[in-house]
C-alpha cells in the first residue's frame, strides 16, 4: 500500500454524514421550535390588539350615545347605540371568540347558557359600566385573555 494515496475511506464518510446528519436534526428542531413560538405569541398579540379594539368601541359608544346595548351573540360582540334623536345604530365589533366569563355590571355572561345575552339600555349620563372582557380563542381553548374597565364619562343625570 502506497502512503501518499489520495481519497476517503468508508468509514471517513459514515463519520462525514453522521455528523452532517446530527447538525441537521439540531438546525431543524430549533427552527421548527421557533416557529412554533413565534404563532404562538402571534396569535397573542392578536388577542391582545383585539380586546383592545373592543374596549376602545366600547368607550367610544358609552361616550358618545345616550343610550346603548351590548349583545353577545353567536361569537360575536356587538353595540347598538342610539344618539340623543333616538337613532339606534348596530355594530358588530367583533367575531371568532367565546365570551363565556366576561362580566357587565356585575353579571356574568354564560352564552352557552342563554344566546344571545344582552344588555339594554344602558345609560352612561346616568352611570358608570363595570367590564370584563374575558375572550377565549374558538380554536383553542387554553388561549383566553381578560381585561377589566370601567366605562365612564361625566354624570349629567342622576335617574
Amino acid at each position: 500500500m502506497k502512503l501518499n494515496q489520495k481519497g476517503i475511506t468508508l468509514v471517513e464518510l459514515i463519520a462525514g454524514l453522521s455528523l452532517v446528519s446530527i447538525i441537521a436534526i439540531i438546525a431543524w428542531s430549533s427552527i421548527s421550535i421557533g416557529m412554533r413560538h413565534g404563532a404562538g405569541e402571534t396569535s397573542k398579540t392578536i388577542m391582545q390588539q383585539d380586546v383592545n379594539l373592543m374596549v376602545s368601541s366600547l368607550m367610544a359608544a358609552h361616550r358618545g350615545s345616550e343610550k346603548y346595548s351590548i349583545i353577545f351573540e353567536d361569537d360575536q360582540l356587538k353595540i347598538d347605540s342610539c344618539d340623543e334623536n333616538g337613532d339606534c345604530e348596530l355594530n358588530e365589533i367583533h367575531s371568532k371568540y367565546n365570551f363565556t366569563g366576561s362580566i357587565v355590571n356585575e353579571v356574568v355572561v354564560d352564552t352557552s347558557i342563554v344566546n344571545p345575552v344582552i344588555f339594554v339600555d344602558l345609560r352612561p349620563e346616568s352611570e358608570h359600566t363595570e367590564i370584563t372582557l374575558k375572550i377565549t380563542d374558538l380554536n383553542n381553548d387554553n388561549r383566553s385573555l381578560t381585561i377589566e374597565t370601567t366605562l365612564s364619562r361625566l354624570l349629567t343625570n342622576s335617574n
